[in-house]
Formats: C-alpha cells, sequence, structure tokens
C-alpha cells in the first residue's frame, strides 16, 4: 500500500521511531510530507531514514492552523507519489486540511485525518465551513481520544473511526516493579512549565507531605514562562529541600527521570480553549512501571486507566493524599507498578499503534471510498451541527 503522511509533526528524533516503524510494516511503501519551515532532523541531522521524505515550503506563517502548502509542489509531489492514501495529520479546521481535501478529492484519493481536538467549543464561522468541507472529504478519522472521537461525531462525521494515538513509547522490556529508593517517594514531572500544567498544584501537594512527615524528593523539568513563579512558590512552601526545578532535560535524560522515580504526577487544569488531548510523558512513565499519576482533566483519565490514581484538578489535597498511599501501602504501589506497565504494552508500544494505524488505513483502502458518503450533502443547504 502506498502511503502517504502530511504532517509537520515530526521535526525532531522523538517522533522518527514512529514513521520508521510504519515504514517497516509488511506491504507499505511510505512518503512523509512535511512543511518545509518545520524542517530539522529529517533532513538535516542526516538520518538514515527508511522512507521518502518530501520538505514543501509553506506559506501564511508558521501557525499549524494558518498555514497552507506551496499548492504546486504539494500537487505536484501527490501526482509522482500516487499514493493509494492519505494520511494528514491536522485539526480538520485548519487551513492546510482544506487544502489536502481539496488535493485527495479532486484526484480521488482517499483521506484519513489524525485529530486531537477534544472540545467542544465554538469555532469562528469560517472555521466550520472549513471543518464541514474537510470532513465531507474524509474516508475516515483517527482520534487522539475518546473524547476527541465525541467531538467529532457531534460535529456529524458518520464515517469510521479509529482511536490510536499519535505517537508510542519504548516498553522497558524488564523493568524493576519495586520503589527506586526505599524511604524515600520520588516524585517527578516532565513538561512545559506553563500554567495549564497545573504544576503548582503537585508543589502544595508536596508541602502537604512533608507537613505529614512523608520524606519526598520532587524533581520538576522543563522550562516555560512559570518557571520564576514555581520557584518563588517553592521557597514560600517551604520546601527547598526536597523540590530540584532542574530544567529542560534531553530524551535520554527524561527517560533516565522516569527509571529513577516512583511516581510521574501530570496535574493538568483545563482551560477555556485546551484539555489535555493525551499527555504523551504518562505512556513514557508507565512504559518503564513508573506509577503514573494524573487529574480528571482531558484524555488523562482514559490514558491512565484507573480511578485511584486520578484526582480532581487543582486539588492539592487529594494529589496529596494518593500519594501518601502510594508511599505508605507497598501492594498498592507494586500493583499498580505491574498494571500500568502491562497497559502501555498493550496499548501504547510504537509497533502496536503501527499496527492498528496501518490496519485500520488498509481497511479504508479496501473499501474503495474515496470520500465519506455519509456525509456527502449533509452539509449542503443545511445548518452544521453547532450552527454555523
Amino acid at each position: 500500500m502506498k502511503l502517504c503522511i502530511v504532517s509537520h509533526a515530526y521535526r525532531t528524533e522523538t517522533y522518527l521511531p514512529v514513521l520508521k516503524s510504519i515504514a517497516a510494516a509488511p506491504g507499505i511503501d511510505l512518503t512523509v510530507v512535511t512543511p518545509s519551515y518545520f524542517e530539522r532532523t529529517l533532513v538535516l541531522a542526516g538520518l538514515d531514514l527508511t522512507f521518502c521524505h518530501i520538505p514543501i515550503a509553506i506559506r501564511f506563517g508558521s501557525r499549524q492552523g494558518t498555514y497552507v502548502y506551496s499548492h504546486r509542489h504539494l500537487k505536484s509531489a501527490l501526482k509522482a507519489i500516487r499514493p493509494e492514501i492519505i494520511l494528514h495529520e491536522q485539526e480538520v479546521f485548519s487551513l492546510s486540511a482544506g487544502q489536502v481535501a481539496s488535493l485527495a478529492s479532486g484526484m480521488s484519493i482517499p483521506l484519513v485525518m489524525f485529530v486531537w481536538e477534544n472540545l467542544h467549543r465554538s469555532l469562528a464561522i469560517p472555521r466550520r465551513w472549513l471543518r464541514n468541507y474537510v470532513l465531507e472529504r474524509c474516508s475516515g478519522l483517527i482520534t487522539g481520544s475518546t473524547q476527541s472521537t465525541e467531538v467529532h461525531r457531534s460535529w456529524g462525521f458518520e464515517g469510521p473511526i479509529r482511536v490510536i494515538p499519535q505517537m508510542g513509547s519504548k516498553i522497558n522490556p524488564s523493568p524493576s516493579f519495586v520503589r527506586r529508593s526505599p524511604g524515600v517517594l520520588k516524585i517527578c514531572f516532565a513538561g512545559r512549565l506553563i500554567e495549564s500544567k497545573g504544576i503548582d498544584c503537585l508543589l502544595r501537594a508536596v508541602s502537604i507531605l512533608k507537613s505529614r512527615g512523608i520524606k519526598t524528593a520532587c524533581t520538576i523539568a522543563g522550562h516555560g514562562p512559570v518557571s520564576g513563579r514555581l520557584k518563588f512558590l517553592t521557597a514560600q512552601l517551604g520546601i527547598l529541600d526536597c523540590v530540584d526545578l532542574c530544567g529542560r532535560l534531553s530524551i535520554d535524560g527524561v527517560a533516565s527521570l522516569l527509571k529513577d522515580h516512583d511516581v510521574l504526577v501530570l496535574p493538568s487544569r483545563r482551560t477555556r480553549n485546551w484539555e489535555e488531548q493525551f499527555g504523551r510523558i504518562l505512556a513514557e512513565a508507565m512504559a518503564q512501571a513508573t506509577v503514573t499519576v494524573g487529574s480528571a482533566t482531558g484524555a488523562i483519565p482514559e490514558v491512565i486507566g484507573s480511578a485511584d490514581l486520578i484526582f480532581e484538578q487543582d486539588s492539592s489535597v487529594a494529589l496529596a493524599d494518593i500519594l501518601e498511599r502510594l508511599d505508605r501501602d507497598v501492594e498498592f504501589f507494586e500493583s499498580h507498578q505491574r498494571r500500568l506497565w502491562a497497559r502501555a504494552r498493550d496499548n501504547y508500544d510504537n509497533e502496536v499503534l503501527t499496527h492498528r494505524r496501518v490496519t485500520f488505513l488498509q481497511e479504508v483502502v479496501a473499501s474503495g471510498r474515496s470520500m465519506n458518503p455519509c456525509m456527502a450533502g449533509t452539509f449542503a443547504g443545511k445548518e452544521s451541527p453547532d450552527g454555523a
């Protein structure tokens, strides 16, 4: 099957194993089209690629939702590739989605969109029109979460949908199912230091644990606009002795961090325009048998899959209660280590995700559909589901 993936996502080596895994799948001839503005390691690092890569210039800036490709070059590339199916990894209301959908429809190539959007939010009229145009021309959708599936169903899409996360993790084949440092609960966070990640809630929970006499060592890895405020809060709470704001880590550094710590906490909080769409760091931690604890926000409960490890967002007391139980109850801690590791192995391994993704795309090709018949004409002369 000749597969063309159009995506801005593959900018660093972190994501290349996904493409290499797809390219290695039996019967797959893979070509990847990326915006040349985002081009970094795919060409410049001189990596030994197992697929064809075509960078194409973009227009109208670098924001994900607003750029389009050089139309002439994209059309020429698709004519040269002659793919049996296109997988475009972008939201359906983006300008490039409309462009790719138009070309795919005109060339009678089945189009599958990978989408993250998981909020029932109001879109501007041009975005709603674009969304309807793209969905009308889709043969299928791959979504990052069940929430995302529900959103796109509410938008009127009735074609096939599969929930398959975009990126997987490398599973540690023989993790150690024990505490990493007996006597001290080692907690970590890794990601951007921004308000929506709720890291201040984690710091307050560490303060509560300290007041309860529980020894903790908390590492905050990452950088971002709230780093200064987090340092101030750490001092204000009197937990400088048990918190390390270590800054940004390399890929290997994050892997070492996860292996060395007992618990990873993702205390994200929802905003008006965003909820956690997956939380890839959760899957990475689970792959190392590191216990994952997260807020009841976005896809976090779905990824972790255990109510015992979920707390209401911004509830530092509830978070502290979970962490205390993990510290004091050995059976509770080790059983979750084993369960989470097995969950990552069965659901978030790169090879597992590749098999599911390729199987779905092959099913779409076999169905012989170049557009979604359930959507054809759905919006013509009618009001869209949210009043567009």
